[in-house]
This record gives C-alpha cells, structure tokens and sequence, in this order.
C-alpha cells in the first residue's frame, strides 16, 4: 500500500505540480519590454474621369510605422506617425510645397484589466470608439474614409483624451467610452470644452449561425463654444459570416458652429461578398451613402456609390488586398459638378 501511494505522489507531482512550477517560472521570468514594429500602406492610382479633364495620379494615400511595446504584462505603449497630406503653404513658397508630410497618428499608454477583466484604459492620442471598430469590419479604408468621416461628421479616428474599454463576459458585445478634446488628431484643441464619446454593440445571440451579428449605438456630445452645441448619433448593424459582410448605418447630427443650429443626416450601406468562403482570394464589394449636409436647405443632398472587386492574400505575416473600384458621386440639382473615378488601389499591412 506505502509502495502505491508513493508512486502515486510520484507521478502527481510529476505531471501536475511540475508543469505548474515551470509555466510560473516562465511567467516569471518573461523578458520585458517585448517591442515589435509594424507599417500600413495604401498605395493608388487614381484616374478622374468626369469634370476632371482625366486628371490622373499615382499616390500614397497612407502609410503608417507602428512601434508597439509591451512594458510589462498590461502595460502597452504604441506610438504610430502618419503620412499627411500633400503641404502647400499660404503666401510665399518654401521647400516643403508639394511635399508629403507625416504626423502624429497614435501615442499612447494603455492599462489592460486595470477596471475590470477583459478591459484596457487608454491616456493619450489614442484611437476614438467610432471608426476604428467600423473599419475592423469594413475592411475596405483603402478605398477611402468611412461614411461618417467622409462627410466631416467624425473627424478621423483618433483624438487627445482618455479612452476605456470593456468586453461583456460571453462575447455579448461591449462598451467603448472617451472624453477627448473634440476636434480630432489633426488640430489642437481649440477651447475648454471636450467631447464625450461612447459605443455600446450588443451581439445579441450566441448560436454559430448568426453570432456574426451586432447592433451599435454610437453617440458624440461636445461644444464648439458656449452654447454651440455639437451632437452627433449612429445606429448601426452589422453582419459577418465567412462568405459576406455587410453592414448598415443611419446618422444623425446637430450642429451649431455659429449662431444658427442646423440638422444634417443620412445613411450608408455596405456589402462584400466572399465566394471562396474565407478572407483570402477573390472578394466583390459595394457600398452607397446618401447624405444631407442641412435638412433646412432643399436641394443640397448628396449621393455616393462605390462598386469593385478585390483579391486578398497573406504572404507569411505580410496582409496584400489588391483593389479594383469605380466611385461616382452626385449631387443634387447641380449644386457642385458630379464626380466620377476610377481607382486602382494596394494595401500593404504587416
């Protein structure tokens, strides 16, 4: 009996204690800080073939450098510069006109499970909880800025603030809140006023079939000044299964840059099919906005249609989708000439 307990103790410890021993040991003994660097690139060729005299062009339209550290178990830090637009100064002419510039994207800190499990706080120039989660779905940035950015509602992904974010236990969604300064990583904050921002998306069932979908609820309040208000809803929906990804969203705003409040509106749909049933390989995309810059003025509305294929591949770590699209926008009763183009476009992400 002594000789069977003592194999028993043996082998317990053997194949329970010391694994447990040895995955502690190597917790401990994991080398901070871990650094690794990353880029993003959109390269495009871009032929205008209305009100343009074929105005054609090769360009860049974004190119990040991500560096990325992990100072210790949930403790990040990220720091991203930004290919900036074409410089051209106002008066005279230096040697940067015409040149492209960089900016600052993303610097940041951020604390994982520092408010709870399954969240992480952001101090910073981080990214805001709207288009960065709409573009984790719409994979097609390359092409150009999602709706709300695109009209000048949201102005761009990222802003000075503090950002939090939890995730709902059994992947039922999440909540995305941050109070940032309001005008966006391109602009200084302008006066004492911040915008509050926040996304709640319910992934209301659980079965494989129809996990992929998600409702959304974004809200944006800020002030341009006292008494200027700056308000700004989304609803959104979204659906995602190997073979499609499609997307819905309608928008309201309430603005008061000056005297006068004016409403604007509008909606967006997106849509990409899959045939191979995977990310890789051929994929056929499509996406529509309609827009109304100020619901008190007839005549000024705005239509967008975007229509293409894609072919997306994954050479070791390297993301390549290369892009075929043709983008025409109209506006109504003729308040600004029609536009329509041609796009050929890379993305190039690892």
């Amino acid at each position: 009996m002594k000789i069977i307990l003592l194999l028993f103790t043996i082998t317990f410890s053997t194949s329970v204690l010391a694994p447990a021993q040895e995955k502690a040991s190597a917790t401990q003994n994991e080398q901070y800080p871990k650094i690794s660097l990353g880029s993003l690139m959109y390269v495009q060729y871009d032929w205008e073939m209305t009100n343009r005299n074929n105005y054609n062009a090769f360009d860049i339209t974004r190119s990040y450098i991500n560096f990325l550290a992990e100072l210790d178990k949930n403790v990040k830090f990220r720091l991203t510069p930004d290919i900036g637009a074409h410089l051209t100064s106002s008066g005279g002419t230096t040697n940067y006109d015409g040149s492209a510039i960089f900016r600052l994207k993303y610097a940041f800190v951020e604390l994982d499970n520092l408010i709870g499990d399954r969240s992480w706080l952001r101090i910073g120039l981080h990214q805001t909880p709207w288009l960065d989660f709409e573009e984790s779905i719409n994979r097609y940035r390359v092409q150009g800025t999602m709706f709300s950015e695109r009209i000048g509602v949201v102005p761009g992904s990222a802003d000075f603030g503090i950002g939090y974010l939890i995730k709902f236990l059994g992947d039922f969604g999440e909540f995305n809140t941050s109070i940032v300064n309001g005008e966006g990583f391109k602009y200084p904050e302008s006066n004492k006023y911040k915008s509050f921002q926040g996304r709640v998306t319910i992934r209301p069932f659980s079965a494989p079939t129809i996990s992929g979908l998600r409702i959304s609820l974004f809200g944006d309040l800020g002030r341009y000044d006292a008494g200027n208000n700056r308000n700004h809803w989304i609803g959104f929906v979204s659906f995602e299964n190997p073979y499609f990804v499609g997307t819905a969203q309608y928008l309201q705003a309430w603005e008061q840059p000056a005297t006068v409040e004016y409403h604007r509106n509008g909606y967006s749909v997106f849509g990409e099919l899959r045939p191979w049933g995977k990310p890789e390989g051929l994929a056929f995309f499509g996406r529509f906005d309609h827009f109304d810059p100020n619901t008190n003025i007839s005549g000024d509305s705005q239509n967008r249609a975007i229509a293409g294929g894609a072919y997306w591949s994954n050479w070791g770590k390297v993301k390549l989708g290369y892009v075929l699209n043709y983008e025409l926008v109209n506006y109504e009763a003729g308040s600004k000439p029609n536009e329509g183009r041609l796009l050929f476009q890379i993305h190039i992400g690892f």
